[in-house]
Order: C-alpha cells, then sequence, then structure tokens
C-alpha cells in the first residue's frame, strides 16, 4: 500500500498501466529569489548565494538581484561577500530583502589556511591576510614588491632595481617561505611572477599550528593565495594599462676632472710630496681646451639613461552560467633598463584560465585551472663586465679624467673597464628564457548520504625549462684620432638547457558539521609528488669568425657538461578543530612526512600542533561591554607546534660519492677518465631539523568594530642542524660525515600587532592602518664554530645576541691635535699617525691595539625591527593609497670606493672632499692620505667607524585614482573607467644618504640601484 506523503504517477508499457509512487514530496524543489543590499540600501553585485549543505550557488547581478534554483523547501540560504557579515536567511514564498552588514573588523572574512577555509573568527594560530585590491593596483615587478609595510610579520627586503629583479620576502627573520598557490605547492620563482590582478586571496601562516600541515617544508613559513574564480552572470572585461618611468632614488654626483685632481694635488702638498697633476696640466683640465688629452668625462651619463621605462597591460574575463563559470587573463609586461643599452631589458607574458563546473545532479564540483608564463632577459656581455655588478662598478670607479669616446665618437682604448665599450651594441650578450606550464584538476564531491561530508580529488602537473645563451664578445675599441678598431679577447659561446616536472596527486576527506552549539571541522590529506630535472649546456672558444652559432666555433677546447635530478615526498595531513558555541576553540594538526633526502631508515617524521583559543566577548558577563562598544570582540589564543626543515641538506649525503674527472690521468699520450675520494664520508644518521615554536595572541575590536588590531608574541627553538662534528678534527683526509649536531641551537624570539582604523562618513570613506614587527635571534650554539673559535667571547657567534655585520676594532673619533697622540693606547701597525686620523680602544686593556681589541661591530645587516603605515581614503569617485614603511637598527659595512681607500679612485665624490682638515675638524671622513701606507693603514682597517647606518623610513607606494564613470562617461556601458597616477619610493629618510647609498642598495652602489617610479595608468571595466 502507497503511504499517504507520495503522490500517484504512472504509465503504460505493452497494455498495461503501471502505478508508480513519485518521490517525497517532502523534498520537492523550489526557486529562491532576492536582492541583496548593502547599508545604505545600495545593491551588491557579486555576492555569493549558497543553499547551505550543497553546491547549488549563484551570484548576484550588478543590480543585486538573484535567482538560485532547485533548492529544498525551508532550506537555509547563506550569503556572502568580502567585507560584510556572512548571514544565512530561511527560504521563503515571497521575494527575499537581505540587507549585508558591513564586516568591518573582518572577523567573518574567509581566510586560507593549509589544506582549506576557515573564517577568521575561529582561528587560533597566527595567520595576517592582505588586502590584495590595493596590491593588485600598483604597477610593481612583482607581488613580492607590493606588499612592503602593509602585513605584521612580514618583512620584505629589496637590493637591486634591475630588470627582472623581485624583492624577497621573510616571514619573521626565518629564510625563503614556503610559497602555496590553490592549495598547490609552487616554486618561489612561480610565486613572484604570478600576477597580482589574478589573486584573489593572500594569506601569511607564521606559527607552528598554521604552518604544521606543511612538516618539513614549512618550518620558514608559508604564504598561500588563491586565484580568482569566474562567476555566473554578466560577462565582465577588465583592462589596465601602465606606463611607467623609473630612475635611482639616489645617486651620487662625481666631482669634475679639474676638482678631483687638484683635490689630489692638496693632499700630496699636505704630506710634503711631489703633487701628481702639474699646475699646467691641471689648466687644462680646467678650461677643457684639449679634451681628449685631458678628459672632463661624465661617467653617469656615458653609462646610464636619465630614465627607465615600463609598460604593462593586464586583460581580464570573467562570466558563466549556473553550471560553468570561467576566469580567464594574460599580462605582458616590458621592463626597460637605465643602462645606456637597447640589449638590457625583461620581458614576461603570464596567463590564466580557471573554470568551475557544477554538476548539481550528482553533487560533484570540477575545477580546471591552467597557468603559466613566459620571462625574457637580455643583459650585455663582455670579456670585462657580464654582471650588473661589474657594469656599475665600472661607472662608479671610473675618473672624470679617464676617457670615454675618442674625437670621433668611438669608444676609448685609453681606459680600461670602459663602459662605453661594454655596453656597445657590438659587445655580446647574455639571454635567458624561461617557460612555466601548470596545469590542476580538482574533483569535489558533497555526500548526499552524511551532512557535511566531502571527499574531493586534486593532480597537479607543473612543466618548467629554460634556455640560456651567452655570446661573449668585447666590441672593439679605439686609439685617440683613430678609426681603426682594436679588437678585444676572441669571444665564447655558451648556451644552456633545462628542463623539469612536478607531478602532485592528493586525496581528500572533508568533515564540517554543526551539532546544537558544538562545531566540528575536520581535514584528511594523503598527497604525493615526484619532481624531475635535468640540463644540458656546450661551450665553444675562442671564436675567429663573428657569428653568435655553434656551427661557427672551433671545435678545439670545445667542452659539454649536464646534468640530472629526481626528488620525491610523500605525506599523510590530518586537523581536527573544534568550538563550543564561538567561545571556546581546540584545533590539533598532525604530519606523517617523508622525503628521500634522507637515509631509508630516517625518511619519514612525524610534526604536529596543538592551539587553542577563548573568546571573551562571547561570554554573557561581556555583554555589557559590546553594548556600549568598549570591546565588541575580544579573543586570547595560544600555540605550540613542532615543524622542520631540511634546508641546506646535500642529497645524496647518505651515499657514496666520488667526483668524476674527464681528464685524470694520461695513457699512451690520450686523456682517460678517472674519479677522486669522496669529498667526506657518508652517513645514515641524520634528519630533519628540529623547529619548536610557541605563540601566544590576542585579537580584538572595539568601537563599533571601527577599531580592531591583534598581537603576537613567538619563540622558537631549532636543533638537529645536520652539519659534521666540528669537535673532532677531520683526520682521515676527508670530511667527517653528517649528523644531526644536537648541541648546535638557536633561539628566536619576537612580537608584532597591527592596528586598524575602518569607517566611512557619507562619501568619505577612510582606512589606516599601523604594523610593527620585531625579532632577534641567538645562536645557543653555532654548529659552524669549532673549539677554538667557540673560546673567544668576543668575536664568537655562540652565545652573542648581537653579531653585527664585521669585526673590527671600536672608534674613539679623530685625533683632534697632537696632545691626543701623547696618551692612550696605538695601535702597534700603526706609522705615522697624526691629527685627523682614527683612534681605537683597547678593548682587552693590555695597553696596545691589535687583533685582539677587535670584536663584533654594528648591528645586523636584516633588520630586526619593520613597521608599516597604511592609508585608504576614498571620496565619491577619488581613491588615495599610501604605504609608508621603514625599518630598525640595521647596519651595512661602508665599501671601498665610498671609504676613498683605493688611490686609483680617491676623492672622486664631493661628499668626500668633506675629510678631516685643520679647518674642518667635525667632518665626515678622517684625514685622507695619498696612500694607505702613509699611516699603516690605520684609518681603513676594520672598524666600527665605517658602519653605515641603514635604518630608514620610506613612502613605498603613493597611488591617486579617479573614476571617469561616476561623471564624465556616466551613461556610456562602462561599469568603472578609472584613471590613476601611482609612484614607489618617492621619499626616503635614510642616514645612508649623506654617502649618496639608498638604505637598501649596494653599499658601494656597485650593483644596480633601487629605483623612484613614477606611473600613469587607467583601468577600464565593460
Amino acid at each position: 500500500m502507497l503511504k499517504n506523503r507520495y503522490a500517484i504517477s504512472y504509465k503504460i508499457k505493452n497494455g498495461m498501466i503501471y502505478l508508480l509512487p513519485q518521490k517525497d514530496l517532502s523534498v520537492q524543489k523550489v526557486t529562491v529569489k532576492g536582492k541583496i543590499v548593502n547599508e545604505e540600501g545600495e545593491p551588491i553585485a557579486g555576492a555569493t548565494v549558497l543553499e547551505k549543505g550543497t553546491l547549488n550557488g549563484t551570484t548576484t547581478d550588478e543590480n543585486g538581484f538573484f535567482t538560485l534554483t532547485d533548492c529544498k523547501p525551508n532550506a537555509t540560504i547563506v550569503i556572502k561577500y568580502i567585507g560584510f557579515f556572512t548571514q544565512e536567511v530561511k527560504a521563503g514564498q515571497n521575494e527575499l530583502l537581505i540587507n549585508m552588514v558591513r564586516d568591518v573588523a573582518a572577523l567573518d572574512e574567509v581566510i586560507v589556511v593549509g589544506y582549506g577555509n576557515s573564517n577568521r573568527k575561529n582561528i587560533n594560530s597566527s595567520i595576517s591576510t592582505l588586502d590584495i585590491d590595493n596590491v593588485a593596483k600598483l604597477p610593481v615587478q612583482s607581488i613580492n614588491d607590493g606588499i612592503a609595510g602593509r602585513i605584521q610579520g612580514v618583512i620584505v627586503t629589496s637590493s637591486s632595481g634591475a630588470p627582472g629583479a623581485k624583492s624577497s620576502v621573510s616571514i619573521r627573520g626565518a629564510g625563503t617561505p614556503l610559497y602555496v598557490i590553490d592549495n598547490v605547492i609552487r616554486s618561489a620563482n612561480d610565486f613572484v611572477n604570478i600576477n597580482p590582478g589574478d589573486i584573489q586571496s593572500y594569506s601569511v601562516l607564521k606559527d607552528a599550528a598554521a604552518t604544521a600541515l606543511y612538516g618539513a617544508q614549512g618550518g620558514n613559513g608559508v604564504i598561500l593565495v588563491t586565484t580568482k574564480k569566474g562567476r555566473d552572470g554578466q560577462m565582465d572585461i577588465n583592462y589596465t594599462f601602465n606606463e611607467t618611468i623609473s630612475q635611482p632614488t639616489i645617486f651620487p654626483e662625481k666631482l669634475s676632472s679639474y676638482e678631483n685632481l687638484k683635490t689630489i694635488n692638496d693632499v700630496y702638498k699636505f704630506e710634503g710630496l711631489q703633487i701628481p697633476t702639474p699646475e699646467n696640466i691641471l689648466e687644462f683640465y680646467r678650461t677643457q681646451e684639449k679634451p681628449f688629452e685631458y678628459p672632463n668625462t661624465d661617467w653617469r651619463k656615458v653609462g646610464m639613461k636619465d630614465f627607465a621605462s615600463e609598460q604593462r597591460h593586464d586583460l581580464s574575463v570573467t562570466s558563466g552560467t549556473e553550471k560553468l563559470t570561467y576566469f580567464a587573463s594574460g599580462s605582458y609586461y616590458n621592463q626597460n633598463s637605465n643602462l645606456r643599452t637597447d640589449n638590457n631589458h625583461n620581458k614576461r607574458i603570464t596567463y590564466r584560465l580557471n573554470t568551475v563546473s557544477n554538476f548539481k545532479e550528482v553533487n560533484l564540483k570540477v575545477t580546471t585551472g591552467l597557468d603559466g608564463y613566459v620571462e625574457d632577459n637580455i643583459l650585455p656581455s663582455s670579456s670585462t663586465a657580464s654582471s650588473y655588478g661589474a657594469f656599475f662598478q665600472h661607472i662608479q670607479q671610473r675618473k672624470s679624467s679617464q676617457l670615454a669616446y675618442n674625437e670621433f665618437g668611438l669608444p676609448s682604448a685609453n681606459t680600461t673597464d670602459n663602459p662605453a665599450v661594454e655596453l656597445s651594441d657590438q659587445s655580446g650578450y647574455y639571454k635567458s628564457n624561461s617557460r612555466i606550464f601548470n596545469g590542476i584538476l580538482s574533483l569535489e564531491y558533497t555526500a548526499p548520504f552524511l551532512e557535511g561530508l566531502t571527499l574531493k580529488a586534486n593532480g597537479n602537473y607543473n612543466m618548467w625549462n629554460s634556455k640560456n645563451k651567452s655570446w661573449n664578445l668585447t666590441a672593439p675599441s679605439y686609439a685617440n684620432g683613430s678609426k681603426t678598431p682594436i679588437l678585444g679577447n676572441p669571444p665564447n659561446l655558451t648556451a644552456t638547457r633545462g628542463d623539469g616536472s612536478t607531478l602532485l596527486l592528493q586525496g581528500y576527506l572533508l568533515y564540517n558539521r554543526q551539532f546544537g552549539k558544538h562545531n566540528v571541522d575536520f581535514t584528511g590529506v594523503y598527497e604525493q609528488a615526484k619532481n624531475l630535472g635535468s640540463s644540458v649546456s656546450a661551450t665553444r672558444q675562442q671564436y675567429q669568425i663573428l657569428f653568435d652559432q655553434f656551427v661557427a666555433g672551433p671545435t678545439v677546447n670545445q667542452l659539454a657538461s649536464g646534468s640530472e635530478s629526481e626528488s620525491g615526498r610523500a605525506g599523510y595531513v590530518g586537523r581536527l578543530s573544534y568550538n563550543y558555541d564561538a567561545k571556546y576553540f581546540v584545533d590539533a594538526s598532525l604530519r606523517y612526512d617523508g622525503l628521500d633526502l634522507f637515509p631509508k631508515q630516517k625518511q619519514w617524521g612525524t610534526f604536529y600542533a596543538f592551539s587553542g583559543g577563548y573568546a571573551l566577548s562571547e561570554e554573557n558577563y561581556f555583554k555589557e561591554l559590546k553594548e556600549r562598544n568598549i570591546l565588541n570582540y575580544l579573543k586570547i589564543r595560544g600555540s605550540y607546534g613542532l615543524v622542520g626543515s631540511a634546508e641546506g641538506i646535500t642529497p645524496f649525503s647518505y651515499v657514496p660519492g666520488y667526483s668524476i674527472n674527464a681528464n685524470t690521468w694520461v695513457v699512451n699520450d690520450r686523456p682517460v677518465q678517472g674519479t677522486s675520494e669522496p669529498g667526506s664520508l657518508p652517513s645514515t644518521m641524520f634528519s630533519w631539523y628540529s623547529i619548536r615554536e610557541r605563540n601566544i595572541g590576542l585579537d580584538f575590536s572595539s568601537l563599533n568594530s571601527r577599531l580592531s588590531g591583534s598581537f603576537d608574541y613567538f619563540y622558537k627553538r631549532t636543533t638537529g642542524y645536520v652539519v659534521a662534528d666540528t669537535r673532532y678534527a677531520a683526520t682521515l683526509g676527508i670530511g667527517l660525515p653528517p649528523i644531526n649536531f644536537d648541541p648546535g641551537a638557536m633561539r628566536r624570539h619576537g612580537a608584532e600587532f597591527n592596528l586598524t582604523w575602518n569607517d566611512k562618513k557619507g562619501d568619505f570613506s577612510y582606512k589606516l592602518g599601523v604594523n610593527f614587527t620585531y625579532f632577534n635571534q641567538l645562536w645557543e650554539r653555532n654548529p659552524g664554530e669549532d673549539d677554538a673559535a667557540l673560546k673567544n667571547p668576543y668575536t664568537r657567534e655562540s652565545g652573542t645576541l648581537n653579531l653585527g655585520v664585521a669585526t673590527g676594532y671600536t672608534s674613539q673619533g679623530f685625533y683632534q691635535d697632537n696632545a691626543d697622540l701623547l696618551y692612550g693606547a696605538r695601535r702597534i701597525s700603526s706609522i705615522n699617525v697624526i691629527a685627523g686620523d682614527l683612534r681605537y680602544q683597547d678593548f682587552n686593556g693590555d695597553g696596545k691595539i691589535d687583533g685582539n681589541d677587535q670584536t663584533r661591530i654594528g648591528n645586523a645587516s636584516f633588520p630586526r625591527i619593520n613597521y608599516g603605515t597604511t592609508i585608504d581614503l576614498g571620496y565619491k569617485a577619488w581613491s588615495l593609497s599610501a604605504v609608508i614603511m621603514g625599518s630598525g637598527n640595521r647596519d651595512r659595512y661602508l665599501g671601498g670606493i665610498m671609504q676613498g681607500s683605493n688611490p686609483d679612485n680617491m676623492l672622486i665624490y664631493g661628499f668626500q672632499q668633506d675629510y678631516w682638515r685643520t679647518d674642518n675638524t667635525d667632518a665626515l671622513f678622517p684625514r685622507q692620505v695619498s696612500t694607505s701606507g702613509v699611516n699603516g693603514g690605520n684609518n681603513f682597517v676594520s672598524s666600527d667607524f665605517w658602519i653605515l647606518q641603514s635604518r630608514f623610513v620610506r613612502l613605498k607606494y603613493f597611488q591617486l585614482g579617479y573614476d571617469l564613470k561616476s561623471q564624465l562617461l556616466k551613461n556610456t556601458k562602462f561599469k568603472q573607467f578609472r584613471v590613476f597616477a601611482s609612484g614607489t619610493n618617492l621619499l626616503t629618510i635614510s642616514n645612508t644618504k649623506k654617502y649618496f647609498v639608498d638604505p637598501e642598495s649596494d653599499q658601494n652602489n656597485e650593483n644596480y640601484p633601487i629605483q623612484r617610479t613614477i606611473s600613469i595608468g587607467v583601468n577600464v571595466g565593460f
């Protein structure tokens, strides 16, 4: 008998009538319609509307409307939009009107965590996020170049502004972090080349509770991003163009040849020596009557342009239907050089296609992703210079009295390392080309038989190849008065090819369920990856025919080499999260990690973490504080965990190895291959470093959540460094085997905080943020120091809180007169010391100054304090954003060129004239000497006098924009038409500027300088 809850259907077959029960009436499908608006009643476009517990979802159109079909009656509808609290409503008969409430403190923000997502309020670990919208607008070289000063705990450093150069990132002072894109571990190079406009979310995992799921790879912290996906509805097309000019933030001006040589003459006169440039010759330099015999060369103009240009084009398209959505993008970036050559640039093309297919009938979601990039670099190459260091060294070291070109405008042969020769179009080149392709396929099944259960499988294939070609050719130079070329050394040609791949497979079991006030979230993952790589290189030398192909080169002394590699890893991952009534939170994470880098019996290790949190603001006793907006939210949290690191461990150290030499012996006048003994003994007694870390944190919001912030204190201790035991000498003639050196340990601790004020007054919105990071570290026992090094408390690293930048003497200023010379200890090897020379401290008090008085000097070169202020303003169609960032005590050692210690390029800069004289006793430099031997090298020995204090404050980013859509283009089909002007490194305050050195660049200005950029651009949406 059919029960009343079934309806009857029928079908006729072979003359028979069959009565059939229809599906349960209680699961008949309904359509839910509605509109989503903000607190001002304005429609919200692009909000996500989802039937809870299913894949059934859609997004709102540009007017805020949505239509969600195939919903269960009385289904719970979940609405999410960035910057607003997530809301849940019951489906009803009438059209819904949903008013979203701004989540100013972003407590309901969805955060990307290891192998999944979570709400910010549910997180107990230390995780920072980045508002990617403001970064994507900046015309920067890479995503790393756009985040400085924005995130607490993240330290961004730059050392070069060269085409293709990217900033480096450290999390809490550690090494290179692990990079994860769309839940797939990628190389650092893949990450820095991602188009910032493709990024949907950006998270930084900092403590062990956040990184333990990545095991040995997560020891330096993890940066995770997800890329944009499509949404159903009307097609959106977005195009952005930037035109940028760049120039060094600061660059020293050289003295004219007359000023330089006259100043040197004055030094020689003071020492009673014959002047090197007679007065009549000096006059020729002044008048420039004979400019090719007595030149006055501006080497900056010879080697550098006034500015370099950059262009960037970004195009993205997103659209879709209920069943299929897609996001597609492409980007072209072209960065030219400050060097005066057409043979130096970086060009990059990136692409991405993400699709999401929803098969609601079978509860299956299929996600695919294709992305990659092509990057080309070219740099001049000659026998005297083939690197930025060499080019800028020669531009800096050449004196104004040296000749660049002869009378016919041809590069002069009179000057060694002439930049005019090195940067000539007739010199050679070094070209590099990199191609990356990445493909991902993800299947996600929402189980209908158990609410909250999801099964997921990911496959990722990453393929790379590279081509490098070096044509090391020196352009001809010319004697004065001649057009006859003087050829350089015969050129060499080298080409290298490399390729490789990574195959990653992942299987997920996810369970998320709420039982009354109890919330349970479980993530289980198995993953494995295999890496393959190979390279081959060939060289032909001493070309007689100037044709940059191998066929034209001699086969005598030709060279070839190559290599192949493979590696693998695997891991079992588990995370269990529980919270009660959004008040009490507990998390546990575990990874059983395998890596083939270690001996078989040591290849697997276990890493874990525990964390907990308590939201005091959710208790009843806190209600009055919330109602008065004194404290809207307050949570304390803590974590402890063990992660690992395999940094610096040489592969196959557990296998005996021998070096192979192609020509070890000569037998019967023919070379014969041979092998050498291993460099060190193998070992099977080593595995990962161990990093134990604890973190205590606090999150809060106040004043109606307009003010929010967080604070963290962390402590981590690393042990088990893999080294040969330094306590025992290598008496066998080869290196001792590697072990986990138990006494070796490093401690690092620090604190960080951020504060944000976010508010809106009518048409004016503003968001102000401050962040601060401090860390320090100490070697309890440096595993690289032997017993002899440990015995000197002044120079050893072990137990020394501040390692400084060098070892040297402690300066006590200048000897100001002869009376100063009559007392105090003297440096033994110094001679003829007089007023104006440096005096040093007798550190050990033995009455003499020698090497035993040297100690560690200066502060660490890597900044221990970093801070930033972010400013985001909006008024109607206007927008302004800026970042002011800086670092605390950070020292470097001033290079010899800037010291003026080399007679070949003495006193070439104007600021070097500020040396000690009787009429200039408060000078920047000590007494200038003709050669360092005049006073036994007294002034130029290593000392803290030459420490370059490099703390700084910098206006890192600035952008002003206006959307023409608001007025001028109001009635057009443009969704936006934003024009903007941007700048980076516009203003810098630092002590280093008195030496004309940027606080982040090379301390001798002998590398590609840090750049100041100014850009104009347009962003158009259709």
